[in-house]
C-alpha cells in the first residue's frame, strides 16, 4: 500500500500528503471490515483511489489531487456503512423475521420498540461512528424486542388456530409465577382472583421479606458493633494496665516484677472470660434473631396461604347461600343463611344438598383443621326449646358432613346456641331470618 506514497513522492510532496490522507481513511474502512461487509462501496472507493495514484505517479499532481478528493468521501461512506452493518445487521435481520412472523399484526407495540431502539443506535453512529458502546447497547435492545415480537406473534397465531391455547398460555404464565413464589417460600398465588391479584401478592410478600431482612441486618450490625466496642474496651484496659505496670514496676526487683506480672495475667484471663461470655451472649442473640426471622417468614407464608383459601371460599358461596368471614378468634366462618328448616324440624331438605356440597368443597381446603357446626335460632319461642332445636339442626348438618367427607369424630363437633348469639336484630323478619342459621367454624 505504501508503494503508492513512495511513487507519488518522487513527483511532489503535495501529492504524497494527499495520498497519505486517503490511505489513512482507506485503512479505517478496512478496519471496519468494509471489504467484506459493503464490498461494492469499498470497490468503488478503491477504484477511485487507484485513479488518483496513477495520475500522481505520472506527474499529473493537479488532476491526481482532484481524483483523491473524490476517493476520500467514498472510503468514509464505506467505513460508516460497514460499521452500521456490523452493529445493526443482526437487529435488521431479526426485525425482518418478526415482520415475516406477522408481528406487524399481532405484536405491533413490541415491534415498534425494536424499531425505535434500532433507530437510536443508527442516530448514534451517524453522529459519531466510533461511539460503539452506546450504539451496541441500543442495537442489543432492538434485537431483544424483535425476538420478543416474533415470539408474541407466533403465540397469538397459534392461539387463533386453537381456542384451548389461551388456557395453555395462561397456565404457562402461572407456572412461571409460582416458580418464583416457591423460591422465596410462597407456596400458592391467588390466580383464582386473576393475574393482577397474584402479582400483587407476590410483590407484597417480597417487600415484606425485604423489610424483615433489613430489620435483621440492622440488629446484626448493632450486635457486631457492640462486640467490637467491648473488644476495644478490653484491649484498651489491657494496654493501660500494661503501661501502668511498666511505669510503676522496678525492673531491678525480680520478685516485684513477678508478682505484678501474675496480677496482670490474672486480670487478662478474667477479661478474656468476660469477653467470651459477652461473645456467647451476642451469638445467642444473633441465633435467636435468625430463628425469629424464620418464624416470621413461616407465619407470613401460612397467613398468605390461609387468606388465599379464604378468598376462594368467598367465591364458592354466593350471597343468597351465605357469607364467609373471620370471627374474633380469627377462625374462618361459613355463615349458611341459605339453609332453612321446617318449623320445629331438623331434617335437611333435598334442595339444600348443593349448598352442603359447596361446604364440603371448602372444608376439603383445610384437611387438618377442626370443624365445629353451630346451630342458631331467632328469639321466638321458649329459650330451652330453641337451644334443643338448634342442637338437633347442628347435629344433622354435622352428621351429614362427617359421613360424606369421612371426617374422624375427633375433628368435627356440633353445638346449639339457640338465640344467644344473634347477628341481626330480632325486631324484623329480615333480622330473624339472618339469625336462623347454621355456622360452620373452621379452626386452625
Amino acid at each position: 500500500e505504501r508503494e503508492y506514497i513512495e511513487n507519488a513522492s518522487k513527483s511532489t510532496e503535495v501529492g504524497k500528503l494527499a495520498l497519505s490522507e486517503n490511505l489513512d481513511q482507506r485503512k479505517r474502512a478496512q478496519t471496519a471490515k468494509a471489504p467484506t461487509l459493503v464490498t461494492e462501496l469499498y470497490i468503488e472507493a478503491e477504484t477511485q483511489f487507484k485513479k488518483a495514484t496513477k495520475k500522481v505517479e505520472s506527474g499529473d499532481v493537479k488532476n491526481g489531487l482532484k481524483e483523491a478528493q473524490k476517493a476520500m468521501p467514498l472510503f468514509s461512506t464505506a467505513e460508516l456503512e460497514a460499521v452500521r452493518k456490523d452493529i445493526l445487521g443482526k437487529a435488521d435481520q431479526l426485525i425482518e423475521k418478526s415482520l415475516a412472523d406477522d408481528a406487524g399484526k399481532y405484536a405491533l407495540a413490541t415491534l415498534d420498540k425494536a424499531k425505535t431502539a434500532r433507530k437510536k443506535a443508527d442516530m448514534i453512529l451517524t453522529k459519531d461512528r466510533y461511539e460503539r458502546d452506546e450504539s451496541l447497547k441500543e442495537a442489543d435492545r432492538a434485537e431483544y424486542e424483535a425476538r420478543h415480537a416474533s415470539n408474541i406473534a407466533l403465540s397469538v397465531r397459534a392461539i387463533n388456530k386453537n381456542d384451548q391455547a389461551w388456557e395453555k398460555l395462561m397456565l404457562i404464565y402461572e407456572i412461571q409465577m409460582n416458580r418464583i413464589g416457591k423460591e422465596i417460600g410462597l407456596q400458592y398465588l391467588p390466580f383464582d382472583n386473576g393475574p393482577l391479584a397474584a402479582a400483587d401478592t407476590l410483590i407484597a410478600y417480597i417487600n415484606n421479606l425485604q423489610s424483615k431482612n433489613q430489620t435483621l441486618s440492622s440488629k446484626t450490625e448493632n450486635i457486631q458493633s457492640e462486640m467490637k466496642d467491648f473488644s476495644g474496651t478490653v484491649v484498651s484496659n489491657l494496654q493501660n494496665s500494661l503501661s501502668k505496670f511498666n511505669a510503676e514496676t522496678d525492673s531491678n526487683d525480680p520478685v516485684t516484677l513477678t508478682q505484678e506480672l501474675d496480677k496482670q495475667i490474672e486480670s487478662m484471663i478474667a477479661d478474656k472470660k468476660d469477653l467470651q461470655e459477652s461473645l456467647n451472649t451476642k451469638t445467642g442473640q444473633l441465633r435467636d434473631l435468625r430463628a425469629q426471622h424464620g418464624e416470621v417468614e413461616d407465619q407470613l407464608a401460612a397467613r398468605v396461604k390461609r387468606e388465599q383459601k379464604f378468598k376462594k371460599a368467598k367465591q364458592i358461596l354466593n350471597p343468597s347461600e351465605g357469607e364467609v368471614l373471620f370471627n374474633s378468634s380469627n377462625d374462618i366462618v361459613l355463615r349458611l343463611t341459605g339453609i332453612s328448616f321446617d318449623v320445629n324440624k331438623s331434617n335437611i331438605k333435598d334442595n339444600h344438598m348443593p349448598l352442603l356440597g359447596k361446604v364440603e368443597e371448602v372444608i376439603k381446603m383445610f384437611p387438618d383443621a377442626l370443624i365445629r357446626i353451630e346451630g342458631h335460632t331467632d328469639d321466638r319461642g321458649e329459650p330451652s326449646r330453641n337451644i334443643t332445636l338448634s342442637e338437633k339442626r347442628a347435629l344433622a348438618v354435622m352428621t351429614y358432613l362427617r359421613q360424606s367427607l369421612l371426617i374422624p369424630a375427633s375433628r368435627i363437633s356440633s353445638v346449639g346456641y339457640g338465640a344467644d348469639h344473634p347477628v341481626a336484630s330480632n325486631q324484623s323478619s329480615e333480622g330473624r331470618a339472618k339469625n336462623r342459621r347454621i355456622d360452620v367454624i373452621i379452626m386452625q
